[in-house]
C-alpha cells in the first residue's frame, strides 16, 4: 500500500510535474523520476532492531534461484529505510544516484536504456563530486514491500516503500560506530559569511553533537544490550548503545578517544580457543614471549593504525568538500565513524596489518532530511544563501579532523614517557565534577619488567585520609613490554590501575568516581580515562592502559619517524587533548584560531605535496 503521506508527491514527480512538494527552494526545479532498485530481495524484510511501535531500518536479503524461499548467504549486505521516516531524503538520494551514474562512480545494477525514439539529454559531467564516495551507496526504491518486526511480544507487519542502501556495516563483524550531528542550525541560517574567523566562531557556537554510539567501550555509560540482527555474521546478537544524556555531555575529543579504545575487543579475541591464545607463564622471573602478541596486534597498535586511517579519510573528505563546484546547504546532517570492534588485526600473514585495518575503517555522511543537493547552474542568490552554511559544514569536518590529529599526535608520536599523573574525580549525576585528589609517579627505565606501586593521594599539598585517619591510596602496576616485529612501536608502557583504598565516606549515593591518567614526556601529553564506578571507601577498577613509545627503526608501511614528522610540521597547532570531566569549557576563539591555522597549513601541504595525510 506504500506510504500515503508521500505517495501523491512521488506520483506527481513520476508524471513529470514541474515541482515536488519536498522542494523548499524559491526557484523550484523539476524533480527527476524516482529510480527503482532492480535487486530482488527475500520477503518479508526483517527489522534490524526488535522492539518499539515502529521500525525504520530493515535487513534486506537478496533472493537467489527461482525458489521463493531461497536466500543468499554471501555477497553484499543491504538495508532498507522506511520512506515515511525519511522526510525529503528521497529526492536528495535520487539526485545523488543520477549524478553518480552520470560519472560512472556507481554504475546501475541493471543498464537503463532509452526507449525507441527517446532523446537522451546531454548534461555536463564534472569530476568535482568525490564527496559522493563518502555517502551511503543508494540503489533506488523498493516499492510496496512487506516488512515485519516484533513489538510488545507480537509480530507485526506492514507494506511500505523502502529506500535501498548497501549497508554501511558491510564487512564489519562487530561494528563500533560514533554518530555525530554537524552542519548549520538556527543561527547560521540567518547570518552571512563575513570572514573565516567569524564563521569559525559561529561554527563552534553551533557545535557538533554526539547523537549515538554503537558498541561503546566500558568507559562510556551504556544501556542494556538490545536484540540487534546486525550480528548475524558474527553470531553476536547483542549490541550496547551509549546512554543518550551522558553521551551528549561528552567532549568530542573524549568521544574520539573512546572510539579507538580497543582494549575489550583485543581481550575478547584472546578468549577464542586456539594454540596461540593463552597467558604466557613466568620463566626465571621473566615472562616468556606472548604467542598472541606474536601473531596479533595489541590494543594500542590497532588504535594507532585505525586513527591514522581516520585522519587520512577525514582529510580527503575535507578536500572533497572544497572541490564541490556549488555551495551546499546541508542542515543538521550526520557524520558516522565506523571501525571493527570484533576482531584483532593479524601481525603476520598474507594481508598487511595496515591494509587490514584501513579496510575496516569507514567514514559515512548521511541524514539529509533537512538538506538539498545544489547542482551547477544554481542562481547567484541561491549560491549566496548557501555560502555560510557550506562554510560551517566544512568547519565542522575540519574540527573533527583537527581533534583526531591532536589525539594521534599526542598518543602515538612520543619517543618516551617519563611521568604519570593520576587525578581522581567525583562525578555528580547532573554531569558536574570536582577533583578529589591526585598523585604523580616517575616512570622507571624501559628495562623494568614489572613494578607495583602504592601511592597516596593529595589535594594540593595536603594528604588525604579517611574518617579513621588512614591514608587514601591508589595501587597500580607498571611495566614496559617490547612489541614484536613488525610494529610501529618499540614498546608499550602497560599501566594497570587496580584499586583505591580508604576514601572518605560518600556524602551522596548518586556520586561516582573516575580516574584520569596523564602521561607526559617528549613534549607530549596523553590522557586516558577509566570508567565511572559508584563511590565507596574501597573501589576496584582493574583496568589496563597502554602508552606506546616510538621506535627508531622502520615500522609498518613507512618509518614511524616519517609518520611523526607529518604531524611535527603541524605540532604548533595541535595542543594537548585533556580528558578531564571538567574540561568541556574552553577558549572558543583560541580553539577556532588553532583549527583555522591547522587547516590552512594542511591545505598548503595538499598543493605543495608535502602533507602526510594522503
Amino acid at each position: 500500500m506504500g506510504v500515503s503521506s508521500s505517495n501523491s508527491c512521488h506520483t506527481r514527480c513520476l508524471k513529470g510535474d514541474s515541482y515536488c512538494c519536498s522542494d523548499r527552494s524559491s526557484a523550484r526545479r523539476q524533480s527527476r523520476a524516482l529510480s527503482t532498485c532492480y535487486v530482488d530481495f527475500h520477503k518479508p524484510a526483517e527489522a534490524t532492531q526488535q522492539g518499539g511501535a515502529q521500525a525504520r531500518l530493515f535487513r534486506l536479503v537478496p533472493a537467489v534461484g527461482n525458489g521463493a524461499g531461497c536466500r543468499s548467504s554471501t555477497g553484499p549486505e543491504w538495508l532498507g529505510k522506511d520512506v515515511s521516516s525519511s522526510f525529503n531524503e528521497v529526492d536528495f538520494y535520487n539526485e545523488v544516484l543520477h549524478l553518480r551514474r552520470q560519472q560512472q562512480q556507481d554504475p546501475p545494477l541493471q543498464p537503463v536504456l532509452p526507449k525507441a525514439g527517446q532523446k537522451v539529454e546531454e548534461e555536463e559531467v564534472t569530476s568535482h563530486w568525490g564527496i559522493m564516495d563518502f555517502m551511503v551507496s543508494y540503489h533506488g526504491l523498493a516499492r510496496s514491500y512487506p516488512c515485519s518486526w516484533t513489538a510488545d511480544g507480537r509480530e507485526r507487519q506492514r507494506v511500505t516503500d523502502l529506500l535501498v542502501f548497501r549497508s554501511p556495516f558491510e564487512g564489519l563483524a562487530r561494528p563500533r560506530m560514533l554518530h555525530l550531528e554537524l552542519g548549520p542550525r538556527s543561527l547560521a541560517l540567518q547570518a552571512r559569511h563575513e570572514n573565516e574567523v567569524a564563521t569559525g566562531i559561529l561554527a563552534r557556537q553551533e557545535g557538533i553533537f554526539l547523537d549515538g554510539f554503537l558498541s561503546p567501550p566500558n568507559s562510556i555509560p551504556s544501556e542494556g544490550p538490545t536484540l540487534d540482527l546486525r550480528g548475524w555474521s558474527w553470531g553476536d546478537n547483542v549490541q550496547r548503545r551509549a546512554k543518550r544524556l551522558p553521551l551528549q555531555r561528552l567532549p568530542l575529543g573524549q568521544a574520539l578517544s573512546a572510539l579507538l579504545d580497543m582494549r575489550a575487543p583485543i581481550a575478547e579475541e584472546r578468549l577464542w580457543p586456539g594454540e596461540d591464545c593463552f597467558v604466557p607463564r613466568m620463566a626465571q622471573g621473566r615472562p616468556t614471549a606472548d604467542p598472541f602478541r606474536q601473531n596479533f596486534l595489541g590494543a594500542a597498535e590497532y588504535a594507532e593504525l585505525a586513527m591514522l586511517a581516520f585522519v587520512r579519510q577525514l582529510a580527503k573528505l575535507l578536500r572533497c568538500c572544497e572541490e564541490v563546484p556549488v555551495p551546499q546547504k546541508w542542515v543538521q546532517s550526520s557524520l558516522a565513524l565506523l571501525v571493527e570492534a570484533g576482531a584483532a588485526p593479524p601481525r603476520k600473514g598474507p594481508i598487511h596489518p595496515e591494509t587490514w585495518v584501513a579496510s575496516r575503517v569507514k567514514i559515512q555522511i548521511l541524514g539529509w532530511s533537512k538538506s538539498r543537493l545544489s547542482l551547477p547552474g544554481a542562481t547567484e542568490e541561491e549560491c549566496q544563501d548557501h555560502e555560510l552554511p557550506w562554510k560551517i559544514y566544512q568547519h565542522h569536518i575540519g574540527r573533527v579532523l583537527w581533534e583526531s590529529s591532536r589525539l594521534y599526535f599526542h598518543t602515538f608520536c612520543a619517543e618516551e614517557w617519563t611521568e604519570l599523573a593520576l587525578q581522581l574525580y567525583q562525578v555528580c549525576h547532573k554531569g558536574t565534577s570536582s577533583l578529589v585528589g591526585s598523585c604523580e609517579l616517575k616512570l622507571p627505565g624501559a628495562k623494568v619488567v614489572s613494578e607495583s606501586y602504592l601511592m597516596q593521594l593529595y589535594r594540593g599539598d595536603r594528604p588525604l585520609f579517611d574518617n579513621l585517619a588512614q591514608p587514601t591510596q591508589v595501587s597500580l602496576t607498571a611495566k614496559f613490554v617490547p612489541c614484536p616485529m613488525p610494529s610501529n612501536f618499540a614498546g608499550i608502557w602497560q599501566v594497570r590501575l587496580e584499586s583505591l583504598e580508604n576514601l572518605e565516606a560518600a556524602s551522596s549515593c548518586t556520586e561516582s568516581l573516575c580516574m584520569v591518567l596523564t602521561a607526559s614526556g617528549s613534549n607530549l601529553t596523553l590522557c586516558q580515562r577509566t570508567r565511572e564506578v559508584a563511590k565507596s571507601p574501597s573501589t576496584a577498577w582493574n583496568e589496563e592502559f597502554e602508552f606506546p613509545v616510538l621506535p627508531e627503526s622502520p615500522a609498518l608501511g613507512q618509518p614511524a619517524k616519517a609518520k611523526a614528522a607529518s604531524f611535527d610540521c603541524l605540532a604548533e597547532h595541535l595542543p594537548p587533548l585533556a580528558l578531564a570531566p571538567d574540561d568541556a569549557k574552553k577558549d572558543v576563539r583560541g580553539a577556532c584560531l588553532g583549527q583555522l591555522a591547522f587547516t590552512q597549513r594542511l591545505r598548503t601541504g595538499w598543493y605543495e605535496s608535502r602533507s602526510g595525510f594522503e
